[in-house]
């Protein structure tokens, strides 16, 4: 693994391109987009930047990173399909159609379906179709056997992103780990990257609160907040006490979020009544997004969710969320600098 990501690429570089599709994430990674993608500039004649939205909002002009290439923006609803499997139909970013590569850039780190995110995801549901992305996010899926955070082996929602991400055409990745580089085939690349993380903070007792300080990118609004309590609360061996409460300190100046799928997920939120456990039986929702509901009413079952540090706390109690625009870290409570990047874990 390496420092740059130039030297990742000169150690091991792709097939050069005529023209490359590039698909790379939104402000919601921690990502140097703008030093991958001039890292990448020697390899292709050209090549188009697509920004792996998935259904996350579109990025203002101010947000965007430098690059040598086109940038655009994907489209859930303007791909292509790639291909089935399991029940999923593929479909990735039309952009792809005049490109005769397509690489992926992106960050391992912990996800809560895929275990990591990194590697084929990038395209898969970076620039997937809006079908895919709502077929992979089905309920009996993110809550199948083996579909958790931190886990790669026996996890069926990390299988089909791997395939599918291979019947898209994607070959390459340029993935970062731990402020680490290094580029391959996508799986190969994304298996060693997530293998060099440490990414789990292990703890000898339960606590009956724990505080997590939400980075700013995921602190933009409560659909990506709301993860760092769920990685932990929904892992193999959570630290917490039954009916611990959990105090996300995030702004949340978007409210419950602004792309399509945190769109999804207020209206259900706001149609079904808090703490959404109705969401857990009978007819599933449909719609990628809601399965932030999903998940959440797995953990309200066990544990209190607080908001603290909200600029606006009333958008997320519409929907019934307990929030807070003062912080609150009661004594004795387990802070947690670092929630997506360290995640408690009970000794076991």
């Amino acid at each position: 693994m390496f420092t740059t990501p130039a030297e990742a690429l000169a150690a091991n570089p792709p097939p050069r391109a005529r023209r490359a599709a590039i698909a790379v994430p939104d402000g919601t990674r921690p990502v140097d987009v703008g030093a991958a993608l001039a890292a990448l500039r020697p390899y292709c004649d050209d090549a188009v930047a697509i920004v792996g939205l998935g259904l996350h909002r579109r990025m203002r002009a101010d947000e965007l990173f430098p690059s040598p290439f086109l940038v655009v923006q994907h489209d859930p609803d303007d791909t292509i399909p790639t291909g089935a499997f399991d029940g999923i139909h593929g479909g990735v970013s039309r952009h792809v159609e005049v490109c005769d590569a397509i690489w992926t850039v992106g960050v391992v780190e912990m996800h809560q379906y895929a275990g990591f995110s990194g590697g084929h995801k990038g395209v898969t549901v970076g620039i997937g179709a809006r079908a895919t992305i709502d077929a992979l996010h089905h309920r009996d899926r993110v809550t199948a056997p083996g579909v958790l955070v931190g886990q790669v082996e026996g996890n069926p929602f990390r299988a089909a992103i791997d395939t599918l991400g291979a019947m898209a055409g994607c070959t390459y990745a340029l993935n970062t780990a731990g402020g680490r580089w290094l580029a391959g085939e996508p799986v190969r690349t994304f298996r060693q990257a997530a293998a060099s993380l440490d990414c789990w903070w292990d703890l000898p007792r339960a606590y009956d609160a724990m505080v997590f300080r939400v980075p700013p990118r995921k602190a933009v609004n409560f659909y990506q907040a709301s993860r760092a309590a769920t990685y932990v609360g929904l892992s193999a061996r959570p630290p917490l006490s039954p009916g611990a409460t959990l105090y996300l300190e995030a702004a949340c100046p978007e409210g419950l979020g602004e792309g399509s799928g945190e769109h999804a997920f207020a209206e259900l939120a706001a149609r079904v009544a808090h703490p959404w456990t109705s969401l857990l039986s009978g007819e599933a929702p449909t719609g990628g997004g809601t399965q932030r509901a999903i998940m959440l009413a797995l953990l309200l079952q066990k544990y209190r969710l607080v908001v603290t540090g909200c600029g606006a706390p009333e958008k997320l109690r519409t929907v019934g969320i307990e929030a807070h625009r003062e912080r609150i870290e009661p004594e004795g409570a387990l802070v947690v600098d670092d929630p997506f990047g360290k995640v408690p874990r009970l000794l076991g």
